[in-house]
């Protein structure tokens, strides 16, 4: 008999496929980029669209574009959480963003219609963050049970 239980991290926690994880990340607006600018961890959000396995979001002139210019390293994440249930899941993807310099491919990325919070602007840039690595945890209020289980853990 297949044991269909998820898989469990050293701490306990779910950890999610890589088809969960991006099925998280649809059902989400808004995320999250991280990146290094000036000797700095930046950290903003962004609504997004996925893409087949990659992220996609409008930037205009600043340090998101100057990143994606160089085709430097970026991370995305997204997560959602229930307080009342004490429930929560993370997803964290890593790789690099581009600038789409395509010009088909801007207009198809533009078609797909991305659902922005802020205010349009002139000369906005899609970005695109190719992910290497790919992660996702979800976590679950333990029973007093489980948790001394856990606590005994080396």
């Amino acid at each position: 008999m297949a044991d269909d239980s998820p898989t469990q991290d050293r701490r306990g926690l779910v950890v999610l496929t890589r088809a969960e994880c991006f099925d998280r990340i649809r059902k989400e607006p808004v995320g999250r980029v991280a990146f290094a600018a000036d000797d700095e961890v930046v950290i903003l959000p962004v609504n997004h669209l996925v893409v087949g396995e990659r992220i996609a979001f409008q930037t205009t002139w600043g340090s998101k574009l100057q990143v994606a210019a160089d085709q430097g390293p970026m991370a995305f994440e997204v997560d959602g959480h229930e307080t009342s249930r004490s429930w929560g899941w993370s997803v964290l993807l890593q790789g690099h963003a581009t600038i789409v310099h395509d010009l088909d491919e801007r207009h198809r990325l533009s078609s797909l219609q991305l659902q922005t919070w802020a205010p349009a602007a002139e000369n906005m840039f899609w970005i695109v963050i190719t992910p290497q690595r790919v992660a996702g945890r979800e976590i679950h209020s333990a029973s007093p049970e489980e948790q001394d289980a856990r606590d005994l853990r080396p």
